[in-house]
């Protein structure tokens, strides 16, 4: 009789805990929803007063009230963005992708910039722990005579402080020298703040007798210390 019960009471409280287990995770992603939603709405009120007091004209100012359920709000003066953050383990977005709604972008995993260096005539890549710079080259109406080491300039590695020793980088079909000098540009995929990667694309037109046209696309994933360099040919 004593171990019936025992054996009772055991199977009561394992069905006790499964059942814990499974609600635990539903639970968390449903609050963290909540809160995403909450925020959501709250930042995009927040663009409506920005852009209000805009059109009012010099001196026009208004008083908003932020309440943030959770999360982390911030204010990059040099990049003029207003920023909230919440880490999660919930999957309540997707990770690396992004959504716009006006002026307002939504999603998960987006530290990367891609912008243009005029001073140092690069695309420059930049993501939490590199820096990377791609030689400005021509454009599509300008196709320009250069060389495929000449495209990457540089990495900078953001956790060590300091550049990367790399001397150049070559790229070429077959291993032939005439695939690696011809005509072209590069190009930068999609410039701005908060994306979940930055691309640069090498275009490239050469004398190699099996394969005169080809790209070579340059991709800086977000939260990655390194990049992936992809080719394909071009018809």
């Amino acid at each position: 009789m004593i171990s019936t019960e025992v054996i009772f009471l055991a199977v009561v409280v394992t069905l006790v805990f499964l059942v814990y287990t499974m609600a635990v995770p539903v639970i968390s992603t449903m609050q963290a929803s909540a809160v995403f939603d909450q925020s959501k709405s709250m930042m995009l009120k927040l663009d409506e007063a920005i852009q209000q007091v805009a059109s009012q004209g010099k001196g026009s100012r208004t008083t908003v009230y932020v309440n943030l359920g959770a999360g982390e709000l911030t204010v990059d003066d040099d990049l003029d963005v207003i920023k909230w953050s919440m880490q999660t383990d919930s999957p309540i977005v997707s990770p690396r992708s992004m959504q716009r709604f006006g002026n307002l972008i939504v999603g998960a995993n987006l530290d990367v910039r891609a912008y243009e260096n005029e001073s140092q005539n690069a695309y420059v890549l930049e993501n939490q722990h590199l820096m990377v710079f791609f030689r400005r080259i021509g454009g599509p109406g300008n196709w320009t005579t250069y060389n495929t080491s000449n495209v990457l300039l540089g990495v900078y590695n953001k956790n060590l402080g300091k550049w990367m020793d790399l001397d150049r980088l070559e790229i070429s079909i077959d291993g032939s020298p005439d695939s690696m000098n011809g005509t072209g540009y590069t190009e930068l995929v999609d410039e701005g703040n908060a994306l979940p990667r930055g691309q640069v694309v090498m275009h490239m037109n050469t004398p190699y007798v099996y394969l005169h046209n080809y790209s070579v696309t340059f991709t800086l994933e977000s939260g990655a210390d390194f990049f992936i360099i992809e080719g394909k040919e071009q018809f």
